[in-house]
């Protein structure tokens, strides 16, 4: 009986020790980068201007009507087609003072007389365009304009934290 429980445990041992024996690496894929979900942009921001957008900003002041208290905004240039693109994330309240988060992807950077910047802030599935801005920039970086939200136009200004 003995001999009979060693010879299975010593065969279920070395099936185990069989099942975890070193494989051959093979060649791994993966799926991360940027989605293409985005169609190819509007407008084209020539490259010394561009270099003048990217980086990241928080909000500094928003006016009171278009119910913002604070957000973040990182621009970069898509290293497919040399476009300005980002993302930015919006803390608002309700007009019953709930609050709420809601994230954008800027898109479409035009630049347009006077040097100001226009782009969209789209849905991050690409639609529907949730707003739109038009912002100046300073001689430190920052940015001050206009955003359109459904509720209006409203004046918005943001803070250069870092250049990329």
């Amino acid at each position: 009986m003995i001999s009979l429980r060693r010879t299975l445990c010593l065969a279920l041992t070395l099936a185990g020790l069989a099942g975890v024996a070193p494989t051959v690496p093979t060649q791994a894929f993966a799926t991360t980068g940027p989605t293409q979900f985005l169609p190819a942009p509007k407008y084209k921001v020539n490259s010394k201007s561009e270099l003048l957008y990217t980086g990241q900003y928080e909000l500094k002041s928003a006016a009171k009507g278009a119910r913002l208290s604070g957000g973040a905004m990182g621009i970069e240039i898509n290293n497919d087609d040399g476009a300005l693109y980002g993302v930015a994330q919006f803390y608002a309240y309700t007009q019953k003072g709930e609050q709420s988060t809601w994230i954008g992807t800027l898109y479409n950077f035009q630049l347009v007389k006077n040097n100001i910047m226009r782009l969209e802030i789209l849905a991050p599935s690409g639609r529907p365009v949730l707003a739109n801005m038009a912002l100046a920039r300073s001689a430190k970086g920052d940015l001050t304009g206009t955003i359109k939200l459904t509720l209006g136009t409203f004046a918005i200004s943001w803070h250069r934290l870092t250049s990329s």
